[in-house]
């Protein structure tokens, strides 16, 4: 089956909640996307929606809203809203909300 064009606006209601915040899906398999995956995730002051880490595939996250701190291998950045940050396949990566609102971002990545 090939995937099909799709308008997915935002509902809050599709949100996977979680107590730092909660993560949006948009371009899954659910609107017949193959390869592609973005999300958007809103998380608390002072957190991250997970631990640093690496995968097999690239990745950019795309600061929509508020302030973070971007680890990539051992170096760490803080950045502001529309900042994107490319993250090479293997390379150590984090995201934490370094400001006092709450941090909106995008994660656009291949699906290998």
């Amino acid at each position: 089956m090939s995937g099909h064009p799709c308008i997915i606006p935002w509902d809050e209601r599709r949100a996977h909640r979680h107590e730092r915040g909660f993560k949006l899906p948009f371009v899954d398999e659910n609107c017949g996307a193959r390869q592609l995956r973005m999300h958007v995730s809103v998380i608390n002051p002072g957190e991250a929606a997970h631990d640093p880490h690496e995968h097999p595939d690239e990745e950019i996250i795309y600061l929509l809203e508020g302030s973070a701190e971007v680890r990539l291998g051992d170096e760490r950045h803080i950045i502001g809203p529309h900042t994107a940050v490319f993250c090479a396949a293997g390379l150590f990566h984090g995201l934490r909300n370094a400001g006092a609102t709450p941090m909106k971002y995008m994660i656009i990545r291949r699906d290998l």
